[in-house]
């Protein structure tokens, strides 16, 4: 009984924030915005590294809270900055094509905030650790998540914000369906594909941010990118990739978490990828087979 009920808070946040992935996982993969993620997720450091560097000259800050704090506003800022970049960017799918206003490529914009961070993030590392010799508030779970020491609280949070994600999403499918296969021809046809880009990058924002407390910020991606990858590869109509991104989202995230809560050894994080990986290596099969058997007939 106290084993399932120190799980629950675990399994109700995996499960919730890899619905809320699959669906936007199937966008990110169309988009091809896996780099995207990347570049979010890895802006944490930067977020992390000038918590750890203001709590040397404020002693007061020197908490585990702070650090995650500064990874959610630095992933926000992050987000709404390569959306700045990349909205009238060839590669962005913006609003206008004019060359007058393409600033930077998607992977150029992404590359930059992705090593400044990386940089920024390692280097306050180590002046903290110079310092205090030990290691800074939340290094080791920004890299690989503290799904075990999650809280009621904050998995009741998370499920909230996830559940929020996928409402909006449903909201606004018509018009992120239309953007995600054709940003130009959607707005000429009145969609909004400005406020459509800006919003999904801020919604993978979010779940990034979230995430990073799950399987860490390093390997939350693969939550963006696996479920839709495997889904796609599968085929079928728009409605039943989605069901199947959901369903191997699901199904890797609750092994992860089994796994990494019947054996110390293994980290969440890690366990939740390597499940989600081994489900997109069994939809290359089920596609190679397919594929044979098509062409046998």
């Amino acid at each position: 009984m106290l084993i399932a009920a120190s799980i629950f808070p675990a399994l109700l946040a995996a499960s919730m924030l890899a619905a809320a992935c699959a669906v936007l996982s199937v966008i990110v993969v169309l988009r091809r915005w896996a780099f995207v993620g990347e570049g979010i997720s890895h802006s944490g450091f930067g977020g992390a590294g000038t918590a750890w560097l203001l709590a040397l000259v404020f002693p007061a800050l020197d908490r585990p809270w702070v650090p995650y704090v500064a990874v959610v506003l630095f992933g926000l800022g992050t987000a709404l900055a390569i959306a700045r970049l990349t909205r009238s960017s060839p590669g962005g799918g913006g609003a206008t094509t004019s060359h007058a206003n393409e600033r930077v490529g998607t992977d150029v914009a992404v590359g930059v905030f992705l090593v400044a961070s990386l940089a920024w993030g390692f280097l306050a590392q180590h002046v903290y650790v110079a310092r205090r010799n030990a290691e800074p508030y939340g290094f080791l779970n920004l890299l690989f998540g503290q799904v075990g020491s999650i809280s009621p609280q904050f998995a009741v949070a998370c499920a909230t914000v996830s559940a929020a994600e996928l409402l909006i999403v449903a909201m606004l499918g018509k018009e992120i369906v239309a953007y995600c296969f054709d940003p130009l021809t959607a707005q000429t046809s009145g969609v909004r594909s400005g406020f459509v880009h800006d919003l999904l990058m801020i919604l993978i924002a979010v779940v990034i941010v979230i995430g990073a407390r799950v399987a860490g910020s390093v390997l939350i991606v693969a939550l963006l990118v696996l479920p839709g990858a495997t889904a796609l590869k599968l085929g079928g109509s728009l409605t039943r990739v989605l069901c199947t991104s959901l369903a191997a989202a699901l199904v890797g995230s609750t092994t992860g978490v089994l796994v990494g809560m019947r054996w110390q050894i293994v980290p969440v994080g890690p366990a939740i990828v390597l499940s989600l990986f081994l489900l997109f290596l069994a939809s290359l099969l089920i596609g190679r087979t397919g594929a044979v058997r098509a062409r046998a007939e």
